[in-house]
């Protein structure tokens, strides 16, 4: 029987590619299918391999991906920004989320570890191409070339209602490691700074649970810089 930890765990690496889902998972193509169809707001955002991703907090006009709701702080994909080192692919935890009333479970202590990529960099940055997909056909006959070259090293997964969407940046490993266990987290990544490793935690968060949040980085805000803006395409650009 399907698990939803393990079928996000198998997702992370390949998408909703059913051919390797059934494969990995040793489930008929038709029961993946069904499942996936009954997972409410199911998104995957392709990450690429070998290429190479800087981060900028300037305003670009028109290339911002993310953008405050006061329209102060910005997040753009940049020739011009900060190396991103590494990334850590969470993906959230799916160990706290019921996909069948769509639900969060905030007490979930369940470890969950993320997928890891690592960049190497020479030469010119390139800002990532790809927006996120739904259709699991679509998305395969586009990415299953890329996936076989091994030009896309893995998949953010986003599912469950979520309306707004929370960017913390800190120089604080243990503070990165103490946020990283709340269950909304996309992703972490490592930023290479000339003073050293500074943290970009990205949370995907649904409405009532947003105070919550707020209040745990209430606590922390001499630490962390903070970015709040919606899943709306006017402040939030479906990409990394």
């Amino acid at each position: 029987m399907l698990k939803f930890p393990e079928l996000v765990k198998a997702m992370r690496r390949f998408g909703p590619n059913l051919d390797l889902l059934e494969s990995l998972l040793k489930e008929r193509k038709e029961v993946i299918l069904s499942y996936l169809e009954s997972v409410k707001e199911l998104y995957f955002t392709p990450v690429l391999a070998n290429r190479f991703m800087r981060i900028s907090f300037d305003q670009e006009i028109d290339r911002h991906i993310r953008l405050s709701l006061k329209g102060k702080s910005y997040l753009s994909l940049s020739g011009e920004g900060v190396p991103v080192t590494k990334i850590e692919n969470f993906s959230g935890n799916p160990y706290a989320y019921n996909h069948e009333k769509d639900q969060w479970d905030m007490t979930v202590d369940a470890t969950w570890e993320p997928l890891v990529y690592e960049f190497q960099y020479e030469g010119e940055a390139e800002p990532l191409p790809f927006s996120r997909f739904r259709s699991y056909k679509t998305l395969n006959d586009m990415m299953m070339v890329s996936l076989n070259l091994g030009t896309i090293q893995g998949f953010i997964v986003d599912y469950g209602r979520r309306d707004f969407v929370l960017l913390v940046k800190t120089p604080y490993k243990d503070i990165k490691e103490n946020l990283q266990t709340i269950p909304f987290i996309r992703y972490t990544a490592w930023l290479g700074l000339e003073q050293g490793t500074t943290f970009l935690m990205e949370f995907s968060i649904p409405e009532e649970y947003l105070k919550e949040i707020m209040e745990v980085l209430h606590d922390l805000r001499q630490h962390v810089n903070v970015l709040l803006t919606t899943t709306s395409f006017e402040y939030f650009k479906p990409l990394l």
